[in-house]
Parts: C-alpha cells; sequence; structure tokens
C-alpha cells in the first residue's frame, strides 16, 4: 500500500483498515511512526481492536492513563 493511499485518514480508519486486512502493518506502523511492531499491537489493543490472528492482550496502565488524558473533552476556561 502506498503512502497516497493513507494519506488524510484518522487513527481510527487506519486501525480498522488493518484489523480488516485491507492493509499490512508496516502502512499502519509507517503511518503511526513507529519502528516496533509491538507498539502497533498494543495500539490496535487499546483501541479496542486485534490484529488479525491476535487474541487480547493486557494494556498497560500507562497506556490506559494516556488514553484517558487523549480523549479527555478538553477542560473550559473560565471566562475573564
Amino acid at each position: 500500500m502506498q503512502d497516497d493511499d493513507l494519506k488524510g485518514c484518522a487513527l481510527a480508519d487506519v486501525l480498522e483498515r488493518l484489523a480488516d486486512g485491507n492493509i499490512g502493518h508496516r502502512a499502519a506502523m509507517q503511518w503511526l511512526g513507529t519502528e516496533r511492531y509491538d507498539d502497533l499491537v498494543e495500539i490496535m489493543h487499546a483501541n479496542g481492536l486485534r490484529m488479525p490472528g491476535h487474541r487480547d492482550m493486557v494494556v498497560t496502565s500507562d497506556t490506559r492513563a494516556l488514553l484517558r488524558r487523549i480523549a479527555r473533552p478538553p477542560q473550559k476556561l473560565p471566562e475573564v
């Protein structure tokens, strides 16, 4: 798969394509900017998806905390 095919995709799009087998792990890793396969697997599992042929895995508490910080709605600033 070409990098151009993933341009403009959201994280969810890339992960779903990988889970469905529409893209390979190398394309997903390149889009995510990681060189470690283990990082890709953990990202997939942390987002509730599974790598093709993999079982569920334990997601570390550090990763869960990171996801909570990312997914938390923005704080409303006090009015001045």
